[in-house]
């Protein structure tokens, strides 16, 4: 039996690798952006958890033996859902619209084995954004490190990310992408973290 994470993330897989938990990494099969649009009419809190609960379960299907990890993570910004930015223009925006203001960072987690949910958690995190200035925004996305693109919200609390920041609200790990506690808590529970 193995541990899957089934995300792309370099950072969860960081995560599990600091803590020396065994896993390995397997891709979830998931368009995100077409099941998001199929997910609409939900919360953000909800479009996560059903997110996480899919990435999970599509691949534990063919790795039935194994206990397969899904993530996601959302940012809700008065109830509405933000995604990704797929280019500076857009991450612009979106910066620009949360400038100033808290928002909600929503981060759920899954595992799943043989096509069934057999654990899952969900974590709010509140985060305040500074008030910036056009230029500081501008000065922010020319120098920030290009794969910060794929972070929902176009920062990384753990990089250069934390200086747009004014006040956050939550757990660290989760709000990196994936909450190590209870996930750790599981994995003794079902014997698959133990020393000795």
């Amino acid at each position: 039996m193995t541990l899957l994470l089934a995300s792309g993330s370099k950072t969860r897989a960081e995560i599990l690798k600091k803590a020396k938990i065994d896993f390995k990494v397997v891709d979830h099969g998931v368009d995100e952006e077409e099941l998001k649009i199929s997910l609409n009419e939900l919360c953000p809190k909800d479009t996560s958890i059903q997110l996480s609960e899919i990435k999970a379960i599509k691949p534990s299907m063919k790795y039935s033996e194994d206990f397969v990890i899904g993530a996601d993570q959302v940012l809700d910004l008065n109830g509405s859902l933000i995604n990704k930015a797929t280019h500076l223009q857009e991450a612009k925006k979106q910066l620009l619209k949360l400038n100033g203001k808290t928002h909600k960072l929503i981060t759920a987690i899954t595992i799943a084995k043989n096509g069934v949910v057999v654990w899952k958690h969900h974590n709010v995190a509140k985060i305040t954004m500074r008030e910036l200035s056009e230029k500081q925004i501008d000065e922010y996305l020319n120098n920030m490190d290009k794969e910060t693109l794929d972070c929902v919200g176009v920062y990384a609390i753990e990089q250069e990310g934390i200086k747009l920041l004014n006040k956050i609200d939550g757990d660290y790990f989760s709000i990196l992408g994936l909450p190590l506690l209870p996930l750790t808590q599981f994995l003794w529970q079902n014997n698959i973290l133990y020393y000795g």
